[in-house]
């Protein structure tokens, strides 16, 4: 409370007082005895009393004139002590119990029995701290055992026409390799196209797609508009995948950390590869996301694979399993001379010439878009898979 409001509140008793004390000894000069005082002030006999009393009491402090709260003070009449308090909050914990049930329990145990809201309100001042969420942290051991779908969506100024446009990524979940495309609609056949080509650059590295793990976005769930979940064997991505072989995972609703090595990943492209970036055509995007992704998967050491870059995690991965098989690798060919067969020809990886080279042949490596994916119609599909699987090889 501030000095000006003591002030406010103190004055008119302290004045009623001080003009009390020379009404008894007559020296008054407005007020002839206490009845004309405490008419002129609007108050009774009893509070000025009161007041004078307290004020007395407190050797003569101004905050002794201050109005007092109104009402019981706490805790005046309350009926449980602490042990008793302890004893109720231990049966809750310990059973379970409501505190309908509590009051059951300790009913004629004492003296005077508290009700069913006394027992809640107690037990409101005992909150139970909240479980913590059990995080199920798991790396697949197998390349391709696993990979995780998902679409980012891009600022619309990212780009000089100003047109919303996405980011299909594929992840696997053991080495944490990514494909990452850039698509110019949330829609099955531009999914399926773009999943076609990361199936043929994951076989480039050796790897072999088991899994697919997504969330229920309409790109895969969505059939003539509605997402009904007994119609998703009819989805044009769906039907693909099986005819690959390739299982599709969705996730929970609402639960984007099942599927948080993908969400994790947009992150990293969030802080290190979108601030700065604006007004940029499709080229010049597509030339710069190409770089960044050369850099993440065959460069960038990564957190959670003990600083190897996902490139080495592939690597040490393979030649672990051909230790175990003999060399009849299961899932995988050996993926350091497949790939380096493909990328590094003679040259070193880390040296800046063969990088530049290196980035080119990766940029170089896929044909550009098939225009026939859109227009071929549904019941076309079977023709459509050969049409892209001559293009883009199987997955």
């Amino acid at each position: 409370m501030t000095k000006s409001i003591v002030k406010m509140l103190t004055d008119k008793w302290k004045i009623i007082i001080l003009e009390y004390e020379k009404v008894k000894n007559g020296q008054s000069r407005l007020f002839k005895t206490v009845n004309d005082l405490c008419e002129a002030h609007n108050v009774s006999r009893k509070q000025l009393h009161k007041y004078r009393e307290r004020w007395l009491m407190s050797g003569k402090k101004i905050e002794s004139l201050l109005p007092e709260k109104r009402g019981p003070r706490r805790g005046s009449h309350r009926m449980l002590n602490k042990e008793q308090e302890r004893i109720i909050v231990k049966i809750q914990r310990q059973f379970e119990a409501k505190p309908l049930d509590v009051w059951c329990m300790i009913k004629g145990t004492w003296n005077m029995h508290p009700s069913v809201k006394t027992i809640a309100r107690t037990l409101k001042r005992y909150p139970q701290a909240k479980k913590k969420e059990i995080i199920h942290r798991y790396e697949k051991k197998i390349p391709g055992e696993l990979v995780h779908a998902d679409t980012f969506n891009l600022p619309k100024l990212l780009f000089k026409d100003g047109k919303q446009r996405y980011l299909k990524g594929v992840i696997d979940d053991c080495t944490r390799l990514n494909y990452v495309e850039l698509i110019e609609a949330k829609k099955m056949f531009d999914t399926c196209h773009a999943m076609l080509r990361a199936g043929k650059w994951f076989d480039i590295h050796g790897i072999q797609i088991e899994k697919l793990m997504s969330d229920n976005g309409s790109e895969y769930t969505s059939v003539h508009g509605q997402k009904k979940p007994q119609g998703r064997a009819q989805h044009v991505f769906e039907m693909m995948l099986a005819f690959e072989g390739i299982e599709h995972i969705y996730i929970k609703p609402y639960k984007p950390q099942t599927n948080g090595k993908i969400e994790r990943f947009w992150r990293i492209f969030r802080t290190e590869f979108l601030p700065g970036l604006k007004n940029l055509d499709k080229k010049e995007f597509n030339e710069k996301l190409k770089q960044f992704m050369y850099y993440y998967n065959y460069l960038r050491p990564h957190g959670g694979l003990k600083y190897q870059t996902p490139f080495e995690k592939l690597i040490s991965v393979t030649e672990t399993l051909s230790i175990y098989t003999r060399g009849k690798s299961r899932h995988t060919t050996n993926a350091s001379t497949n790939v380096n067969q493909n990328f590094f020809p003679e040259e070193k990886p880390h040296s800046p010439q063969s990088a530049n080279l290196h980035r080119h042949q990766l940029i170089n490596l896929f044909p550009k878009e098939n225009p026939t994916l859109i227009t071929l119609k549904r019941h076309k599909l079977i023709l459509l898979w050969k049409v892209s699987i001559t293009v883009c090889g199987p997955l």
